[in-house]
């Protein structure tokens, strides 16, 4: 009888020891997942903060275009012309570092900014004129001929045009290969050069970089130099705060001393005025482990701002 009893005790130890071992596992369990979608809706917070944030930047950017042309319209029309890097617009923004949030010991190590790039220095793609697509060292003539067939109304009707939306889709045309596209040391890269806007698919004397400058016709070197010197400013460097701009070709002329067949090509295919810009804005999380980047291209052509193209994505975990 004792052993017995012995038995059943062992046995009745064994299983609450079994059961204890069983709850002990659940309670773990609940506790890590808890752990886990605790810090899982943290990170999620964070996300959709720095979207918010990212957003708002870009939307301060758009107040920051908008402004601009209010004030250009206060200005006499003679003084209108001309966008360049050295105006306020082309300045980097830091909006945390600006005051534009409280609670600031909650972003310690992270930032808010905005960035506005003139979208008319570059070669628009679906508007340039054949012989400006010859001049791109990384655009070859199959490529080109692919191009001028696409948006060519003796190939398609206007229903059937189909022009680029977006410059990515040149990188996947036949005779375009991934040195054309990123570029190598001999080459600059077509998707450094290239866009889809404006609608005259002209180019803007004042923000386009060297390496477009030298794919508009009969522009020399020593031409192109000119026109680098003056707009550094006196500080010698591009795309600083002392940039500067000409206001029309006119003043291009005087200003430089350009003329003949280089004036005549800058008044065909180029410009000093631009009305296209994308703004991205950049917000970061976590001291930069999450970042949210918002991206908008707007137009001032018609008056006030309108958005023409709006992307965003986040990164980080």
């Amino acid at each position: 009888m004792l052993m017995r009893k012995r038995r059943r005790d062992g046995f009745a130890l064994i299983c609450v020891l079994w059961v204890t071992a069983m709850l002990t596992l659940l309670v773990i369990g609940f506790g890590r997942r808890a752990a886990l979608e605790r810090r899982a809706a943290w990170y999620a917070l964070d996300h959709t903060q720095a979207m918010m944030m990212a957003r708002g930047a870009v939307e301060r950017g758009i107040v920051e275009l908008s402004n601009r042309a209010v004030l250009l319209l206060m200005l006499p029309e003679e003084h209108r012309g001309g966008t360049h890097v050295g105006e306020m617009w082309a300045q980097s923004l830091n909006l945390y570092e600006q005051d534009y949030f409280e609670q600031r010991e909650l972003f310690i190590g992270d930032e808010v900014s905005y960035v506005i790039t003139d979208e008319e220095r570059y070669i628009n793609i679906n508007k340039a004129a054949r012989e400006v697509l010859e001049e791109i060292p990384s655009l070859k003539r199959p490529a080109i001929r692919r191009i001028i067939a696409r948006r060519s109304s003796e190939e398609h009707s206007e229903e059937e045009k189909t022009p680029f939306n977006a410059i990515e889709e040149v990188r996947y045309l036949r005779g375009v290969s991934e040195d054309d596209w990123f570029g190598t040391k001999k080459a600059p890269g077509l998707r450094n050069l290239l866009t889809v806007w404006p609608d005259d698919g002209r180019i803007n004397v004042n923000t386009a970089p060297p390496e477009v400058l030298e794919c508009i016709p009969n522009l020399s070197s020593s031409d192109i130099t000119l026109i680098l010197n003056y707009r550094a400013g006196e500080d010698g460097l591009l795309y600083s705060r002392d940039d500067l701009g000409f206001t029309n070709m006119e003043d291009l002329s005087n200003k430089t001393g350009i003329v003949g067949t280089s004036r005549e090509s800058l008044d065909k295919y180029c410009k000093c005025t631009s009305s296209y810009f994308r703004i991205t804005g950049i917000a970061t999380r976590r001291s930069g482990r999450i970042r949210a980047v918002c991206s908008a291209v707007v137009s001032l052509a018609r008056g006030p701002s309108v958005i023409l193209e709006w992307q965003e994505k986040t990164l980080g975990s």
